[in-house]
């Protein structure tokens, strides 16, 4: 059966973030699986050059995702395509005649008080605003994505009109083969990757580096992969006053084989977030047999389960005992939970993810 597939991924970004890994990667191997289908893209002005090795058409839309406006008009769009299932990679947009699969990929915008700035009023509306474009989409949508059961929750407690409409999909990773076979040794410094925005706990997390730091100066060095958007003159700022400044290296715009070989090389990732829909850096990590240092009650320990180090990222002395545990490991035991999160990598797929995606989709055809 040739099912005519439309896909809103105009979350794809010129320099690929999370949600454009996730978007590429699950539309690709949905064309893949599905070499019979028509398959197109609606995909921002600069961003078509993502989608070129594949079998999958490309629409130029680069309207915002989260206008109203903007959307009724796409909406109309999209049901002159008359698409068979329409399939969103972000939580609010259009709403068709046609069948439809929305993605939450986390609830932060409403769970996270300041997520908006420091604001009260800014961040009160702007919550308004964007809970009411999300109920709506939920409402509409045929059936609701989410990557783990953390998100799953969070969207069941937020409307429970979702309950019966919501599936996991999890995540995989692209960096790596399953098997990473690599002649490279691991080095003596901690890797974070990510972004500065709240939800990563940066200031808890350089406090605690510092004051290990303070304490010990045998604390790795710290190399920080931070993408340049909204929060990094935020981050500048606490990273300057850190008293342990000339151990932290900063590094911004990179190449996947530069990125490829911190993963490779490191001691250990560091991901201390408070909030996270999923957390793929510590899955490429693990895929690589670098030890973990995770955030438990969060995303994160649904990824990384017992194989890595769980903090309390609302502690910054429990940030510090996981980050001093670490530095403290033997080789052997550095070995044995890279070993184990190099296992546990394995049960996470972009084909496994866009299976739970192919069954949605065929289902409502």
């Amino acid at each position: 059966m040739s099912i005519n597939l439309l896909i809103d991924a105009r979350a794809v970004q010129k320099n690929v973030d999370g949600i454009s890994r996730f978007s590429l990667n699950v539309t690709k191997c949905i064309a893949k699986r599905r070499p019979d289908w028509k398959i197109t893209a609606l995909v921002g002005n600069d961003v078509a050059f993502h989608f070129e090795s594949s079998e999958i058409n490309t629409i130029s839309n680069s309207s915002s995702r989260f206008s109203t406006h903007a959307n009724k008009r796409l909406t109309d769009r999209i049901n002159k395509i008359s698409p068979d299932v329409f399939l969103n990679f972000s939580m609010a947009g259009p709403q068709p005649d046609a069948p439809s699969i929305i993605t939450v990929h986390d609830l932060m915008v409403l769970n996270l008080p300041c997520y908006f700035g420091d604001s009260i009023i800014r961040n009160a509306f702007s919550r308004f605003l964007f809970r009411r474009a999300l109920k709506a989409s939920i409402g509409h949508a045929s059936a609701i994505a989410v990557p783990t059961m953390a998100t799953k929750l969070d969207v069941m407690r937020g409307f429970h009109s979702a309950t019966d409409k919501v599936f996991i999909t999890g995540e995989g990773q692209a960096l790596f083969p399953s098997t990473v076979s690599s002649q490279l040794e691991r080095q003596n410094f901690f890797l974070y990757v990510g972004n500065a925005r709240g939800y990563k706990n940066i200031p808890r997390f350089l406090t605690a580096y510092g004051r290990l730091w303070a304490l010990n100066k045998e604390t790795p060095p710290l190399v920080m992969v931070v993408r340049k958007d909204r929060a990094y003159s935020y981050f500048l700022k606490h990273l300057e006053s850190n008293p342990a400044r000339s151990n932290i290296k900063v590094l911004t715009h990179i190449s996947d084989d530069e990125l490829r070989n911190l993963y490779l090389t490191c001691k250990a990732l560091l991901i201390p977030s408070v909030y996270e829909g999923f957390g793929l850096p510590a899955l490429e990590a693990m895929a690589t047999g670098a030890p973990v240092m995770a955030s438990k009650a969060t995303a994160l320990e649904e990824v990384v389960g017992e194989t890595g180090v769980l903090i309390d990222p609302y502690s910054v002395i429990d940030i510090m005992r996981g980050m001093a545990e670490l530095t403290a490991a033997t080789p052997e035991d550095l070995r044995k939970m890279g070993e184990s999160g190099r296992d546990r990598a394995s049960i996470f797929s972009w084909e496994k993810t866009s299976a739970c995606f192919l069954e949605q989709i065929e289902a409502l055809v």
